[in-house]
């Protein structure tokens, strides 16, 4: 148990440290002069290898959207931790009237990190190698520990089942007898 809690608080930490990279990169961006900033870094199936890092902001430091994008790339470029795979630059517009309310998203920029060298050439010392987890890591105890639990789990649940599905089916109760002649023993009626 004490194994599953520290991989889980390994777990929640680079979390943490990733969204502390993200509230980073807002700051300096939100510091630039954006409005409205929201930074959003999205990993997993379907998004570029190192992750994808939105950037959403509804107003800019100037009124050149590409300009602007340009500058939040360069933003996230400078500021955030690791190599990601791509940022996307959207743009947040819309209002209230009243209690009703609507909004619009419109990307109006992305790059891939590629790309993003290109143009802006090496990031500053460190970035690249560092990570918004770099300072987690799990000790060799605690990951032989878990799997030694895990295969114990696995152990267990093997039996359990084996039992299960080796356990001899319980005998049926037999039929009920059928009625019987009056005269059955324990019967003080006897035919004429």
């Amino acid at each position: 148990m004490p194994a599953v809690c520290l991989l889980l608080l390994a777990l929640t930490v680079s979390g943490c440290a990733t969204f502390q990279a993200a509230l980073r990169t807002s700051a300096a961006l939100e510091g630039a002069g954006y409005q409205g900033v929201n930074v959003n870094v999205a990993t997993g199936t379907g998004e570029p290898a190192g992750g994808l890092i939105s950037v959403a902001y509804s107003g800019e430091p100037t009124s050149n959207e590409q300009r602007d994008a340009q500058q939040a790339e360069k933003i996230v470029w400078d500021t955030f931790p690791g190599r990601f795979g791509a940022v996307a630059v959207i743009k947040d517009s819309g209002g209230c009237a009243g209690p009703v309310c609507a909004t619009q998203s419109s990307e109006i920029a992305d790059a891939s990190y590629a790309q993003l060298a290109a143009r802006f050439g090496p990031r500053p010392h460190g970035m690249d190698s560092a990570s918004p987890a770099e300072d987690i890591t799990v000790p060799a105890w605690a990951k032989v520990l878990a799997l030694g639990l895990a295969v114990v789990i696995i152990a267990a649940a093997a039996i359990v089942l084996t039992l299960v599905l080796r356990r001899k089916p319980r005998r049926p109760d037999p039929p009920p007898r059928p009625p019987g002649p009056p005269d059955w023993p324990g019967l003080k009626y006897r035919a004429p």
